[in-house]
């Protein structure tokens, strides 16, 4: 950047910064979504103040404030017993016309957080499920992308993936996955696909005499792009979610001219 040609120079005025009573602070449905309850309730199991932030408010002429950004968290802050006032940035807006549009611009400018940002920052933090992910992707000599969009052998962007690998099929399993998948397509920088692992773990998980070598060896011939034609065809004559379909190929591409010790792609786990 070069210059003040791409900055802003109209700041507008500077907000007023303080606590705020809970039971002053409004939300304009105009222009506000409906509150998850969900999300509410996040934030209450996991209230503290360093995670909580300052809301965004505008001061209305009888003395009372309308929230344009934070009403799940207000929501929280209302409900919480402990809490009695909350830190807010006191904006100027004159109207639900400027609130509103203050509205679109902080939520159109909010990025949201990455799988992968979110498992590095755990890591950093010591957050048992992001270290427990390490862990079993060390042990296969695998590890997690830098960022959302970097792909190299080895590195898996799958963060959603591999959570539900690990929690419903379990590490050894995943582990098992993983390795089947690096010396399958070893040079392949898009090869730990989520759907492969979860379908990988799965196989291993209901069948406890699969051949893993075997396995790497039928599967190295093929690309994803074959499985992932053949797995829309069980889906169409059956139905089922893409794990299982892909499942069904890797059952059929792994039992070929097999007559005995054969495998099953069995149910997935609750």
């Amino acid at each position: 950047m070069s210059g003040t040609s791409e900055i802003n120079l109209d700041t507008g005025a500077e907000p007023d910064l303080q606590w705020v009573d809970k039971e002053l602070i409004d939300v304009d449905h105009n222009y506000q979504r409906e509150v998850d309850g969900k999300q509410v309730s996040k934030i209450l199991r996991t209230f503290r103040w360093d995670h909580f932030g300052a809301v965004i408010l505008a001061r209305k002429p009888d003395g009372r404030f309308a929230v344009t950004d934070g009403q799940h968290r207000c929501k929280a802050a209302k409900l919480h017993p402990s809490i009695k006032r909350v830190p807010a940035l006191i904006t100027g807006l004159d109207g639900v016309e400027e609130e509103a549009g203050n509205f679109l611009v902080v939520n159109r400018a909010r990025r949201a957080v990455t799988p992968v940002e979110v498992y590095w920052a755990g890591i950093a933090a010591g957050d048992a499920r992001a270290t427990r992910l390490r862990d079993v992707l060390a042990a296969a000599k695998c590890d997690v992308a830098a960022s959302a969009g970097d792909y190299r052998p080895g590195y898996t962007n799958a963060i959603a993936a591999l959570e539900r690998s690990v929690e419903r099929y379990g590490d050894g399993a995943t582990i098992a996955a993983l390795k089947v998948i690096r010396e399958a397509w070893p040079s392949d920088p898009k090869s730990l696909r989520g759907t492969m692992i979860t379908s990988l773990a799965r196989l291993v998980r209901n069948n406890p005499g699969l051949d893993m070598q075997r396995m790497a060896r039928v599967l190295a011939p093929k690309s994803f792009a074959e499985m992932t034609a053949a797995a829309e065809n069980f889906r169409k004559l059956s139905g089922g979610s893409a794990e299982t379909a892909i499942s069904k190929t890797i059952t059929e591409i792994y039992n070929k001219q097999l007559t005995a010790n054969q495998i099953y792609f069995g149910q997935v786990a609750a």
